[in-house]
């Protein structure tokens, strides 16, 4: 590693723990850009994961992980759900509407407690079934303004992310296809709002065979990618990886970080550097830590 690199990388290393707070409290962003651009696009990685693991069943994307501990079955969705289906038609029982939309609204989709303050979620979101008349594991969703808001306790921490665009799920017991086509707004305290653009396929390797309507199992999330970062006069075109996937544990149930290990890479050229941003998983309920690697 060059010099440059490894001094990149220390300053990086000594924001970790604040940025491995998250959403916890305000993160002091250091001395340099390198520095709050390591930061900022680390978190927003991050919560990318987190949205698309939530997004590996339909009772998680109806209700977010961290926003109720209790296992979400087809049979209860919609009764533990904050939103409710334009229409309720669902042929082949396997959880997923023939084809409805959602509105939600805050309140009611309001949540307390999620990650020490308040998560609203706002927006549209259409649910289609891609075989109504054979119960699977897929659907294929549109979301439209989909909002979701997070406010600190303290109130000083304000993160507003709107996603635009499709998600389609396909699988067998033996494993599940995530493919994500969105455009994703960021806000960012003292910063401009990030417009990213991001292309991902999620391949997850369960740990035991699924079951159609039963909650997702531990398992394994190898995730790779693009992501079209635009702030300001940043613009950087990202592939993104999983060099050790991402394990998932249905076990960690009391937080809202629910991987326990693994690391995500976004590479790419960084004005005339090449290199890496690194988020790296080490324990359940603690959230990653982000730095920056040269290449």
């Amino acid at each position: 590693m060059t010099q440059s690199g490894t001094r990149l990388t220390l300053l990086a290393a000594a924001l970790t723990a604040f940025a491995a707070l998250g959403c916890k409290g305000e993160i002091s962003t250091g001395s340099g850009p390198a520095d709050e651009l390591t930061t900022d696009l680390g978190a927003s990685l991050r919560d990318e994961v987190e949205a698309e693991l939530g997004g590996l069943t339909l009772g998680s994307v109806l209700n977010p992980i961290g926003t109720t501990q209790a296992a979400v079955t087809a049979t209860s969705i919609r009764a533990a759900s904050c939103v409710s289906p334009s229409a309720a038609t669902d042929s082949d029982g396997d959880g997923v509407p023939d084809d409805a939309t959602y509105i939600f609204t805050a309140p009611p989709c309001r949540f307390t407690g999620w990650r020490g303050g308040t998560l609203d979620i706002v927006g549209q979101l259409q649910i289609q079934d891609p075989t109504p008349t054979g119960a699977g594991f897929g659907y294929e969703a549109t979301l439209t303004v989909l909002r979701s808001l997070f406010i600190s306790a303290d109130n000083k921490v304000i993160q507003d992310v709107r996603r635009n665009g499709t998600r389609t799920l396909s699988g067998s017991t033996a494993g599940l296809l995530l493919t994500a086509d969105l455009q994703v707004t960021r806000n960012f305290a003292g910063h401009p709002d990030a417009a990213i653009e991001k292309q991902w396929t999620v391949n997850y390797t369960p740990a035991a065979p699924l079951l159609i309507n039963d909650p997702l199992p531990s398992g394994a999330l190898d995730i790779a990618g693009t992501a079209d970062w635009n702030r300001g006069t940043e613009q950087f075109s990202l592939v993104v990886t999983t060099p050790t996937p991402l394990q998932y544990d249905a076990g960690c149930t009391d937080t809202v970080q629910r991987i326990k290990a693994g690391e995500l890479h976004a590479t790419g050229t960084f004005g005339d550097m090449q290199g890496f941003v690194r988020v790296r998983w080490t324990r359940c309920g603690e959230e990653p830590s982000f730095t920056f690697e040269t290449q």
